[in-house]
């Protein structure tokens, strides 16, 4: 009778979230459109369809144009709906066909030519072909003449523009016939492979007006999500049902979707996949550890309460090992001005900042064992390296190590000309009392927990920082567009990242629009920052991947001796997962929903006997 209770209370629920309490929310019609004769056959055991894959998350989609500057929220609700030419598996660890069947690459080791699958049909109907991977490829590659400079820039500025450029020219994408193309690289380039995979395909024939008159990075906002979600055409195993701001997002299944099972039933077997937005990580863990979700990343600080509800709600805790994704403070070192011609950061700090004895010494001066102790419970230690100990031959052990040491920080930081007050407070070599602000994401308590205890950490040897919380997109726009800010925190990681460093290409280069401490220089600022675009580079342009191993091992190596990034910690992952789900596989790394056309439940809510 509980049990029943239960559903009962998780069925109103869940209708209250598609929309009203009073009907069953309307049925997927499957089966309407034949399967694509190129259609893919997926491995694991024939499931069974129904019923709704509910997840939460602290924040919404910004965008449904996937080449428009997003975040990690927007990706992963665009990864359902759209897809790529190939695609890895995590539990395989190697890339896999997707809307490309096979590829074959060139003796010259610069050209990729991919055969499409045939068949496959855009999620209203109209056909898929080489001409929507032409379009996409020379979409993103697109470029004018600045009239001010002569120099070549993006139509559109994505984020994988500079992906496509290399030293001696920009990638070219070429059709061949109906099903096949064929890419060139001016240079042997290493990540091209992984950099295409996943990338979404684009449908031509929705949004080429857009690109003849430059419009497109308009094209399928918020709005036409909430007003108009059937305009956004893709490829990927969902389609956007409707969308609510501050309630929920409703995808249901492509009916045109190109994977089947072993059975030929067309996948997704769920009937909607609803993402819940809640304010903060802490609502996510407790509507999870509640029966009100399917399934939710736990931080090691919530493992044990959650643990206790497993029986009652009838899910489990599985561990994942060590995170690939890295966190890390660093301060703000673009020496411009804004709009007023006020400086970004005061120069007096600035000459702070840029002071490698200073940013070394505000690494020693933290007690990362202390934070992973309270906030973590043990389960984690330091991170060393920007490049996480959980990538395997990409990690370099042999990097400078900062372990708390006042006593290393004080020395660090006399030596570059800072001296004490009678009251103990740090003094800066201009005679400036050493105080700044730090940004941390609100609502995330093991960030406040982390930085509380640094706060008091720097205190100690005389330093005050003051931490201000701010939404993560106040937090985004503030670090990313106005600089408005002395010191940031936040954390770095992808699926993509996880398996290739060039995956976070845009934090390492100089150029990058995503070099925290300084982003989208023009020249490099520094001759370290330098040393590491040219080792980067470098690592690209060579297919041997042990090479490739020892050029990062010196990029961590420069990184950990300039300490541009005061990294944090490298914690245990933890996933929670309904029981009644079926080909769940977790993976190492990467997102734990991976395979999500491929699960099953054996308890759907419509089902009377549960």
């Amino acid at each position: 009778m509980l049990n029943k209770l239960r559903v009962i209370s998780g069925l109103i629920a869940v209708l209250a979230l598609l929309g009203g309490c009073d009907t069953r929310p309307p049925p997927i019609i499957r089966g309407e459109y034949p399967v694509p004769e190129d259609a893919m056959v997926t491995e694991p055991p024939p499931g069974e369809y129904g019923g709704l894959f509910i997840v939460s998350e602290t924040t919404q989609p910004t965008t449904f144009n996937y080449y428009v500057p997003n975040d990690l929220t927007t990706a992963v609700v665009l990864g359902r709906m759209f897809a790529g030419l190939t695609d890895f598996d995590p539990m395989k660890g190697e890339m896999v066909p997707a809307l490309a069947k096979s590829w074959e690459i060139g003796e010259d080791q610069k050209s990729y030519t991919f055969h499409l699958r045939e068949g496959i049909k855009w999620s209203d109907g109209a056909p898929f072909s080489a001409d929507d991977v032409v379009f996409t490829f020379n979409l993103i590659v697109a470029e004018r003449e600045d009239p001010e400079t002569g120099e070549m820039v993006p139509i559109y500025p994505t984020r994988q523009y500079e992906d496509f450029k290399y030293e001696n020219g920009t990638l070219s994408c070429e059709k061949i016939d109906d099903y096949t193309v064929i890419f060139r690289t001016p240079d042997i380039y290493a990540p091209f492979m992984f950099d295409i995979m996943g990338l979404p395909i684009m449908p031509k024939h929705k949004l080429a007006a857009s690109n003849d008159d430059e419009t497109f990075m308009k094209m399928w906002s918020t709005q036409t999500g909430i007003e108009n979600p059937s305009e956004i055409v893709g490829t990927g195993p969902f389609v956007l049902e409707s969308y609510r701001p501050g309630e929920r997002l409703i995808l249901k299944p492509n009916p045109h979707y190109w994977k089947v099972d072993s059975k030929g039933q067309r996948l997704p077997y769920v009937d909607r996949l609803i993402m819940k937005f809640v304010g903060d990580s802490n609502t996510s863990i407790i509507s999870f550890a509640t029966g009100q979700t399917s399934i939710a990343g736990v931080g090691p600080s919530d493992v044990s309460w959650v643990q206790r509800n497993e029986k009652e709600f009838d899910f489990t805790l599985y561990e994942r090992g060590p995170s690939t994704s890295v966190s890390m403070i660093w301060f703000n070192l673009n020496p411009g001005k804004n709009e007023e011609g006020i400086p970004y950061v005061e120069p007096y700090k600035m000459a702070w900042f840029q002071n490698k004895l200073f940013r070394q010494a505000m690494f020693y001066a933290f007690d990362r064992e202390a934070v992973i102790d309270a906030v973590f419970f043990g389960r984690g230690k330091p991170l060393d390296s920007m490049v996480a100990e959980a990538q395997g031959d990409w990690f370099n052990p042999n990097v400078r190590k900062y372990r708390y040491n006042p006593a290393k920080a004080r020395e660090l930081l006399a030596e570059a000309g800072f001296t004490w007050n009678p009251a103990g407070k740090l003094i800066g070599p201009q005679g400036n009392t050493v105080e700044f602000n730090l940004l941390i994401p609100a609502g995330g308590s093991s960030w406040e927990s982390m930085v509380v205890t640094y706060k008091e950490n720097l205190s100690d040897i005389g330093v005050t920082m003051n931490i201000t919380p701010v939404d993560f997109a106040t937090l985004i726009r503030r670090i990313d567009y106005t600089m408005d800010y002395e010191a940031g925190v936040i954390g770095w990681g992808s699926s993509s990242a996880a398996y290739d460093p060039s995956g976070s290409k845009a934090l390492y280069m100089s150029s990058g629009i995503y070099h925290l401490w300084h982003p989208k220089q023009e020249t490099p600022a520094t001759p370290w920052e330098a040393k590491i675009d040219k080792l980067f580079t470098e690592q690209e342009g060579t297919l041997d991947l042990k090479r490739r191993q020892e050029l990062m091992h010196e990029v961590q190596a420069i990184l950990a001796e300039e300490s541009p990034l005061i990294l944090l910690a490298s914690v245990q992952g933890y996933v929670g997962v309904q029981n009644h789900w079926r080909n769940f596989t977790i993976p190492p790394a990467g997102s734990t929903t991976w395979n999500i056309e491929e699960i099953w439940t054996d308890r759907p809510l419509d089902d009377p006997d549960n």
